[in-house]
């Protein structure tokens, strides 16, 4: 935990695909033009997208440098479409969670089945995932934690710099999404996306004093209706946050950026507009979240 001598901030980034990584920077840009700086929190939790925002936002480049990189067009990278089918996804979560006596359980299924489904080669998905990273190795002066899912066991894991796994792996194990890409092989074990224990995994900045969560998909935090792969949902993780005292605020997209970052999360052709409604929403809440972040 931060020093008690000044409020200890948390910066929670979720996860929405690639799309939702670009706007997440977008947000992050915008609220730096505008004269707010959040990335220099105390802790700084990524899931999915957010992991990667998180990996970015300690590497030592600037927002405006990992902007811009959001706005290089695709086919000057290596990122290779890939088919995201959402009914499909959710008929596969929708079965694992309607045979399963608990949230991990569900998870351990979602696991198998993602061990299971044809996809790229993992060395291809590594060599994608270190394309869009500046940086590979941990930040030793900043607490960074990335959250994902023991494919076999269900396990919520998360890593940081002193779990002794590359930041490239934990990035890519995050953001391994069931039946898309290739579960990620850490010291023999697999793992997949940390949106299977929660959308934002909130609950781990529990006692910092301000909470600053950035949601790239409005439909993580909506109410649970019914079982869910979950092991925990988001009105739990805010009434964590709460008991622990922690101030929290929270911002989705607004409509701009929901029709900005299109239908598919997963295609890249969609991020530089992302980006970019992003900045420009930034801009727009930066003197709201000033007001939040510069409570002493």
């Amino acid at each position: 935990m931060a020093k008690k001598d000044k409020p200890s901030k948390a910066l929670v980034l979720s996860g929405g695909g690639i799309t939702g990584t670009a706007w997440e920077l977008g947000v992050l840009f915008g609220l730096e033009e505008s004269g707010i700086d959040v990335t220099h929190a105390d802790l700084i939790v990524g899931t999915s997208a957010g992991s990667s925002v998180g990996a970015q936002i300690t590497s030592g480049l600037s927002l405006e440098e990992l902007y811009n990189l959001q706005l290089k067009p695709v086919n000057e990278t290596v990122e290779k479409q890939v088919d995201f089918e959402g009914h499909k996804f959710r008929q596969m979560m929708a079965a694992a969670i309607m045979s399963s006596p608990d949230s991990q359980t569900a998870r351990a299924l979602i696991g198998e089945a993602a061990l299971a489904a044809p996809t790229m080669e993992e060395d291809e998905r590594l060599k994608m995932m270190a394309s869009r990273l500046p940086v590979h190795e941990w930040n030793q002066e900043r607490k960074l934690i990335i959250n994902a899912v023991d494919a076999e066991t269900g396990e919520w894991v998360k890593f940081d710099q002193d779990s002794d796994v590359p930041l490239l792996l934990a990035v890519s194990a995050s953001s391994a999404v069931p039946g898309v890409y290739p579960p990620t092989t850490i010291n023999g074990r697999r793992y997949i996306d940390g949106g299977m224990s929660s959308g934002t995994n909130a609950d781990v900045a529990r006692g910092y004093d301000q909470v600053f969560i950035i949601v790239a998909e409005p439909n993580m935090i909506a109410p649970a209706m019914g079982p869910t792969m979950h092991r925990i949902t988001f009105e739990e993780e805010l009434a964590q946050l709460e008991t622990s005292g922690s101030q929290v605020m929270v911002i989705t997209p607004d409509e701009e950026s929901l029709q900005a970052k299109g239908p598919n999360p997963l295609d890249a052709n969609f991020r530089g507009v992302s980006a970019q409604a992003g900045r420009k929403q930034g801009q727009k809440i930066a003197g709201e979240v000033k007001l939040f972040w510069e409570i002493s």
